[in-house]
């Protein structure tokens, strides 16, 4: 143990070292500092000096909130950085605090807040965190104004967390690192209400052709601008959200009234638009000013047009005139398309497809009001409308594949795209219930969706409408706004006469709100269609890619015009001297499409029909009704038919011999897991050369039995009856079910690969549910799970004693070993 004398004297030397590394350089004259650097005269004034950059801040601008947006100033060409993305982060209020001779460049916590309420704005402050985005040192300070000059090198940081954005799906061995000795301030630009500093970072791996959409793919020079932005000063009056309109919500901890039923308060997020006279017809004095960047191939550019200006005719309806404009990119060099001023429009080319078109929407934290929009397109959406003429509507529509495509084609597939991310950004969230509004035979009048649209709001994510020789076909794409974007454009936009504060329009939102039952305004969204596979999504009216208020027949008209595509698509592919891939090509979108309709079915399994409808709202029905019987039996019998069958999507072995891909490596044949030099992007084959169609299709199969074994579907399944007025099924119907469907054939002499595999993986699933059941499994599930592996292996030894192939026999006997071994498992 050591001396007390020596304990306090290395605590004397730690402290030294503590205090040099942390120590800074006293601030410079300012006269003298300033001398020799440029400047640049903005909201702050940007210093430049050496390779260092520097913000001036004047006394009034310390201890005071600005906004600050982070976005790429470029992308990958690829998965998971596009340029202009905001989807990263969101906007963040920032701080400058003088610390000794330090600046700290500070995020306030805006989650907790209590208007009006001093005490509890001081306990918020004293229990939520803030978040230290950057210190610098202060390199000089003018005595007579106080003025101070920082060093904002801490923006070569990883602020955007570009790390975590690059390395979520890479393995350790593979991941990137920020290098700083290979990362500078690139440029900057300062205007009136905000400064523009854009950085070049470089992100370093030791691994080869993991992102190779760079020259060396070892370094990726990523750029990250960074907009510093004076508070807007437009007496914004934020609007409280409500859970039956789907507007987004920015959402607070409210601890300024303790009679409210939660803490959490909501502001809709959503531009201030100030129309000059709000009770009568009259201009936005603050239009949403739409930029086309120049990178927007010139035949898309009135596509995109129409679709930003098609929303003005819901602004007309509630008095604001010329609230969306659009213009060309202007003829300055000062533009910049990452500018917070500048609402753009951009056009992004990809190595392989990412996404097709994404909302950009930044808004102020503490308010929901938007201060920039934009959108970024991926070029697959100039490429799809070619691809859908060519290889769906010309083949199925006129039986050919000769026409070009008419020009009407290509703007709708455009403007079908781009209204909808317009709507992202005056704020609607997706609304994935809107094709129930409609019959297929309103879908089916091209009078009817020219006017209304192929589904209720351009916020679905609405397939192509397409039917069968014979019968009427609509438009193809939404060409219109729906009757519930006007809907939502009036709860989130309209004057309320006399309203003071947000709380006073709560009466009259509250009315508005109410209309949720009526089908043409009615809204669900992601909550309620992407979270199939982990159980949470349970009304099967709510998905994505649907169309029509009876989605199970809609899906049945799909499934048969693709299994007469299928028939006919060796008839038109390949064409004359062209690869046989271009078959393959033709098939892979129909299959997915198969595929979608033929799982969408078990969504009705253990399904509720879910309500946003408020107590006293007219026509509300209950929140949760369980789906009944009637219709689950009819949903199992599609699976039956279009799932489980064994000629669920006949393809012959002649089709199949040419879905290949074109082999064609290239140059660069050196070595690299056998291909060199080659980026992915040019030479990435698949293991096998021929389609795998077997395993594609008993990954449906699997994927749809995970899906009913899942704990809470089940427990849904298992529950429903208690809170049903009309029976619904039960877990024994669903065990009764699925083994008539998957087992029916075991008599039969040669039981086809696709059905053996399902059989196999069924038993397995069965045996795993027995022995080895979730978490949150039903007891009633073990339990029938248990009885259902004796059911197997019973019917199995019964087939054994009939006439079967070596195969069969060797798959029947298996069968019965799996079920024996699940139903007796060796102690653990």
């Amino acid at each position: 143990m050591k001396s007390p004398i020596a304990a306090a004297a290395l605590f004397a030397t730690i402290s030294i070292l503590f205090t040099c590394v942390h120590a800074t350089a006293a601030p410079q004259p300012y006269a003298p500092f300033t001398a020799g650097a440029q400047a640049k005269h903005g909201l702050f004034t940007i210093w430049q000096k050496g390779d260092k950059t520097f913000l001036e801040l004047a006394p009034g601008q310390l201890d005071k909130d600005y906004l600050e947006t982070i976005v790429p100033g470029n992308g990958l060409g690829q998965f998971p950085v596009w340029w202009g993305d905001t989807d990263y982060l969101p906007t963040e209020l920032v701080r400058f605090e003088r610390r000794g001779d330090q600046v700290v460049m500070l995020w306030p916590n805006w989650y907790a807040q209590a208007p009006g309420s001093p005490s509890n704005e001081l306990a918020n402050l004293s229990n939520f965190p803030d978040s230290v985005a950057g210190i610098g040192a202060i390199a000089a300070e003018d005595p007579a104004s106080g003025n101070i000059v920082f060093d904002v090198s801490s923006l070569l940081n990883d602020e955007l967390d570009l790390r975590n954005i690059i390395d979520e799906n890479l393995p350790p061995d593979r991941a990137y690192r920020l290098d700083p000795s290979l990362s500078y301030v690139d440029r900057v630009k300062a205007f009136p209400e905000n400064d523009v500093i854009t950085v070049a970072q470089t992100w370093s791996t030791e691994a080869k052709h993991v992102i190779d959409t760079a020259p060396d793919a070892r370094r990726l020079r990523i750029s990250v601008v960074y907009n510093f932005v004076q508070l807007p000063n437009d007496d914004y009056r934020p609007r409280l959200a409500d859970d039956r309109v789907g507007i987004y919500d920015d959402i607070y901890l409210d601890f300024s009234n303790d009679r409210r039923d939660e803490r959490l308060m909501r502001y809709l997020v959503r531009w201030n638009f100030d129309p000059t006279d709000p009770n009568h017809p009259s201009v936005a004095r603050h239009p949403m000013v739409i930029t086309l960047s120049d990178t927007i191939p010139p035949q898309y550019r009135q596509a995109i047009t129409d679709a930003c200006l098609e929303w003005n005719k819901a602004y007309a309806k509630i008095g604001i005139l010329n609230a969306i404009k659009v213009q060309p990119q202007p003829n300055d060099p000062n533009f910049d398309p990452d500018d917070f001023r500048y609402n753009v429009i951009r056009w992004l080319n990809e190595a392989s497809t990412g996404f097709g078109a994404d909302s950009q929407t930044l808004f102020n934290p503490r308010t929901g009001e938007e201060i920039r929009t934009g959108v970024i397109v991926s070029a697959v959406e100039g490429s799809r409308p070619y691809s859908l003429w060519k290889y769906t509507v010309d083949p199925v529509r006129f039986g050919r594949t000769t026409d070009p495509v008419p020009a009407k084609f290509i703007h709708d597939s455009v403007f079908s795209a781009l209204v909808h991310e317009m709507g992202h950004n005056q704020g609607l969230q997706h609304n994935f219930i809107g094709h129930e509004a409609y019959t297929a035979a309103q879908v089916q009048s091209e009078q009817f969706t020219r006017l209304h649209g192929i589904t209720s709001s351009v916020m679905e994510y609405a397939p192509m409408n397409i039917w069968p020789r014979g019968i009427a076909q609509g438009e193809y794409f939404q060409t219109t706004l729906g009757p519930y974007d006007y809907y939502a454009i009036k709860y989130g936009y309209a004057n309320i006469s006399g309203a003071r504060t947000p709380a006073d329009e709560v009466p009259t939102l509250r009315r508005w709100a109410s209309a949720w039952s009526n089908p043409w305004t009615r809204y669900a969204s992601d909550e309620d269609a992407e979270s199939w596979q982990s159980g949470h999504s349970a009304d099967p009216r709510v998905d994505t890619g649907m169309l029509t208020n009876n989605e199970l027949r809609w899906c049945q008209t799909q499934m048969n015009l693709d299994r007469a595509r299928v028939s006919q698509i060796s008839h038109f592919w390949p064409q004359p001297s062209q690869p046989y891939q271009q078959e393959a090509d033709a098939l892979r979108p129909v299959i997915s499409g198969y595929l979608k309709c033929a799982q969408m079915p078990a969504h009705y399994l253990g399904g509720q029909y879910l309500s946003r409808a408020h107590a006293g709202d007219p026509g509300s029905a209950p929140p949760v009704v369980p789906v009944d019987r009637v219709k689950e039996l009819q949903a199992f019998e599609l699976l039956d038919k279009y799932l489980f069958a064994s000629n669920m999507l006949n393809i012959s072995p002649a089709m199949l011999q040419h879905l290949s891909y074109s082999e064609w490596a290239g140059y660069g044949y050196t070595g690299w897991n056998g291909y060199g030099n080659l980026p992915l992007w040019a030479y990435n084959p698949p293991i096998r050369h021929d389609y795998t169609f077997v395993e594609r299709m008993n990954a449906a199969q699997s994927q749809t039995i995970d899906y009913l074994f899942n704990p809470v579907v089940l427990s849904r399944i298992d529950d429903n009856p208690t809170l049903a007025i009309k029976p619904t099924m039960s877990i024994a119907d669903l065990f009764d079910w699925l083994h008539a469907a998957i087992y029916n054939d075991l008599s039969m002499r040669d039981i086809s690969l696709t059905r053996r595999n399902l059989q196999t993986a069924f038993v397995d699933k069965v045996g795993e549910l027995a022995n080895k059941p979730p978490k949150g499994t039903p007891a009633d599930a073990v339990a029938l799970a248990r009885v259902e592996l004796h059911r197997i292996a019973s019917a199995a030894a019964k087939a054994m004693r009939g006439s079967h192939d070596a195969v069969t026999s060797a798959h029947l006997m298996d069968l019965v070993h799996r079920a024996n071994a699940a139903s007796n498992p060796p102690p653990q």
